[in-house]
């Protein structure tokens, strides 16, 4: 009797708790109702749409529907999870968000960084002050004539690409493998100071390490959910950010580490991004560059821990934007053999006035420029880009956001978008050429961002992609085959522009005149 009887308020109990832990979590369903925003509901556990915690569905498609149910407003508030969480789909409130009030939005939504993952404290990660010091540092590390002392290094891994590039004519390649190994051999010339093999080596410790950085697993999913969900939870458990092995941070810092005492000990200089590093660590500013007086500027240190950081997120960040960004040019060209002969025929004309592929001879190829530029535009590598609300700051129609308010900023649906890009799914590289271009609001276009937080590494990543695209271009052609997947199927698996299977084209020699 008196067993079930226990059984039985163990029973209820649990049913209370049930309810209670039920309640509590639907509680935050009203918060967009009650401030009078127009929002999708949420519903018991996954809020407004299960598919984006679950990564089911492309996000980019996602959030392009979700725009069509609110043709009038500026923006549309959702429920990720139960926390309430706003979308920006007007680009007046987009430049609001990132210009006009970056002091109250200036931080991104991402996990907390403990202080013992060493490799996560770089640019894209850091906050607040931090942020603004690092930045300022490295801001003059990417001007146009530091990029122009580095091209002899894109040249240099350009002549390494057309060897890989002459074993595979006449065959079906997988583009982005070979994009991606083209870029990694610059990455790790410009980065680490590194001659390497993997051109032909495509099981390379750094390639690995460029595939699986952006790979989502079970164990980020749970920290994104307890982060969002549970933010006091998040301070307990410090999440790693960086590659889940601890070996594989281990071996990029001991990289570093060991590139920079041999540079120092050996007075090695190769006019590249961890030369300029290194200067920051030995003397606190650049070669040409006075050293900032304002205090939270001053006091900032790059240590070998901070420098080795700041080397690991620029070969991430520049091995996933031009390979991805190449990829989808590569196709659409493939597509459009018209255009694809019209790039080829400006880059003979460039080359023969410059005598060679030369730093000018890229910058005065327009019509490549259009081409890259309408890529980004149609398969932006960064699906959304969030922000958090520092200080509760009231938007131009009157609305308060208040402090501690997630953002999301949808890059493909407004890339996307019909009101903000006619016939959006055409690729049309016209538009961004001198008589069009003026016609785009630049808010309605943010491959790279916008304000003071955009792509440090813009111009870099712009000239990397480029030079791989001209590698190819010069000398072959792409053209689809019997394995192009057309049209593109998009993968829900990680929050960028990915397809679900690789994209193939056959690589043939131009028939040259």
């Amino acid at each position: 009797m008196h067993y079930f009887s226990a059984m039985f308020t163990i029973a209820i109990l649990s049913f209370i708790i049930l309810w209670m832990f039920y309640k509590y979590w639907v509680s935050n369903y009203k918060y967009w109702e009650d401030k009078g925003i127009p929002s999708i509901p949420g519903r018991f556990p996954f809020g407004s749409e299960a598919n984006l915690t679950l990564l089911r569905k492309f996000q980019g498609d996602m959030f392009l529907e979700m725009f069509r149910k609110f043709p009038s407003s500026p923006y549309f508030g959702l429920y990720f999870m139960r926390k309430p969480t706003l979308v920006i789909k007007d680009p007046e409130y987009v430049q609001v968000v990132l210009v006009k009030e970056f002091s109250s939005f200036r931080d991104r939504l991402l996990l907390k960084i403990p202080e013992s993952d060493v490799l996560s404290q770089h640019l894209l990660n850091l906050e607040g002050d931090k942020w603004k010091a690092l930045r300022s540092k490295l801001s003059p590390t990417f001007t146009s004539g530091r990029m122009k002392a580095m091209f002899p290094l894109f040249l240099k891994s350009s002549e390494a690409f057309d060897s890989l590039l002459e074993s595979h004519v006449n065959s079906v390649i997988d583009v982005k493998d070979l994009a991606s190994r083209y870029t990694t051999d610059i990455l790790c010339s410009c980065a680490f100071g590194l001659d390497t093999n993997v051109m032909e080596d495509k099981d390379s410790e750094l390639i690995q390490l460029g595939k699986n950085i952006f790979s989502v697993n079970l164990r980020l999913v749970l920290a994104f959910i307890i982060t969002t969900t549970f933010p006091k939870l998040s301070e307990i458990f410090q999440f790693r950010c960086t590659p889940e092995k601890k070996e594989s941070q281990l071996f990029v810092y001991n990289l570093v580490k060991e590139t920079v005492k041999q540079r120092e000990e050996n007075n090695i200089k190769r006019k590249d991004f961890l030369d300029l590093l290194m200067q920051l660590k030995n003397k606190g500013s650049l070669d040409g560059e006075e050293e900032e007086t304002e205090a939270n500027v001053s006091h900032f240190v790059m240590d070998m821990e901070r420098l080795a950081a700041q080397c690991f997120v620029f070969f991430v960040a520049g091995y996933e934007t031009a390979s991805t960004v190449q990829s989808f040019c590569l196709y659409e060209l493939a597509l459009n053999p018209a255009m694809q002969e019209r790039v080829q025929t400006e880059i003979d004309r460039m080359e023969q006035l410059h005598a060679g592929v030369t730093y000018d001879a890229v910058k005065e190829m327009t019509y490549l420029d259009m081409v890259v530029s309408e890529t980004m535009r149609k398969y932006p590598t960064v699906v959304n880009m969030s922000r958090m609300c520092t200080k509760t700051v009231t938007m131009p129609n009157g609305d308060t956001i208040e402090k501690g308010q997630f953002i999301f900023i949808p890059i493909w649906a407004l890339h996307r978008s019909p009101e903000n890009f006619p016939d959006p799914d055409k690729f049309d590289p016209e538009r961004f050429s001198e008589e069009n271009k003026h016609n785009i609001n630049p808010y309605a276009y943010i491959p790279f961002g916008e304000g003071p937080r955009f792509c440090i590494g813009k111009r870099f990543g712009l000239l990397q992609t480029k030079m791989g695209l001209i590698s190819i271009l010069r000398k072959y052609s792409v053209e689809p085959c019997e394995v192009t997947q057309i049209p593109l199927k998009m993968s829900g698996e990680v929050p960028l522009t990915k397809t679900v299977e690789p994209i193939q084209l056959k690589l043939v020699k131009r028939k040259l005149s």
